[in-house]
């Protein structure tokens, strides 16, 4: 997916750590990583996963790392998701289970 190095999202992690990922959606490309709390990280991505692909891991986010062309979650148990982004900025749109924007990217 990237040759490039991943570097920690600073302004994302403080925000998601700790929260777990219970569920990934689809809406044509764009994830929609679903939280316990409610909340829904929208990811603008290259491409939706081919039909039949195996399901995504799932877990409590420990940190987010990215680069200009892809985003990855650490999660606990040493698993990571990841992610290639549509456009290297403007991708990712997290909103609070009341609909509130938490974040932008």
């Amino acid at each position: 997916m990237t040759s490039t190095r991943m570097s920690r999202n600073q302004k994302l992690t403080p925000i998601i750590k700790g929260r777990t990922i219970a569920q990934i959606g689809w809406d044509g490309p764009a994830a929609q990583l679903h939280f316990g709390d409610g909340s829904v990280l929208r990811i603008h991505t290259a491409a939706a996963p081919p039909h039949g692909a195996p399901p995504a891991t799932l877990g409590k986010v420990l940190a987010v790392r990215q680069s200009l062309d892809a985003i990855a979650f650490d999660l606990d148990g040493a698993s990571s998701l990841q992610f290639a982004l549509a456009e290297p900025t403007s991708c990712v749109m997290l909103r609070n289970a009341k609909g509130a924007l938490e974040y932008a990217d």
